[in-house]
């Protein structure tokens, strides 16, 4: 009797996650819906039956794992591009400007840039502008945008460095190299510290 207990009481839990959820569908390109405090981007939407775990185990302020990694090739935006090819440590931004964790960790970004005056630029892509996200979680280029090659390159460029949510930082250091990435709110006194890593 015990055991059905707690398989109900496990059961109501699960089932008022999925009634509060409130952040990631995910999808094929970059960031979705604008309710959303989590906007998902490049990865495979979730089903309706891990839909609940999913949303669980979002994280907020989860940091990818360190990488070392070259920058992917490929066509990517002026700005970017000309940064990766002068060796200059940039900070890429990815965000969604309904998001309210996106504009907080834009004012934390601006706060710690001040403090470090010089030693990274900064290249911001407002993603969710140029994405659209079916009723099936899908998300591709808004055929708005479809005719802006800058649009369709940031997007391009969010599935190569695997953007899976918006707010994603994207930090690269002086020789070109990919050496942090995180998603969600950061920590001011982390991205202090990884942006005079990224500056050394």
């Amino acid at each position: 009797m015990r055991r059905l207990v707690a398989a109900l009481v496990v059961t109501a839990l699960v089932l008022m996650l999925a009634g509060c959820g409130g952040g990631g569908g995910t999808a094929q390109t970059t960031t979705p819906s604008s309710s959303s405090d989590q906007a998902a981007a490049p990865a495979p939407a979730p089903t309706a039956a891990n839909g609940a775990a999913a949303t669980a185990n979002i994280n907020r302020s989860e940091n990818a794992t360190t990488v070392f990694e070259p920058f992917p090739t490929g066509d990517w935006p002026a700005e970017v591009r000309s940064r990766i090819n002068a060796k200059q440590p940039t900070l890429i931004y990815f965000y969604d400007a309904k998001q309210k964790t996106s504009a907080e960790n834009r004012a934390i970004i601006n706060e710690v840039r001040e403090d470090n005056s010089g030693l990274v630029d900064l290249v911001a892509y407002d993603i969710g502008k140029y994405v659209e996200t079916s009723e099936g979680g899908t998300i591709t280029v808004d055929p708005k945008f479809a005719d802006n090659k800058t649009s369709v390159q940031a997007v391009q460029l969010a599935r190569a460095l695997n953007v899976t949510f918006t707010p994603f930082i994207v930090l690269t250091d002086g020789q070109g190299y990919v050496i942090w990435q995180h998603r969600g709110l950061v920590d001011q006194a982390f991205l202090d510290r990884e942006i005079q890593r990224a500056a050394r």
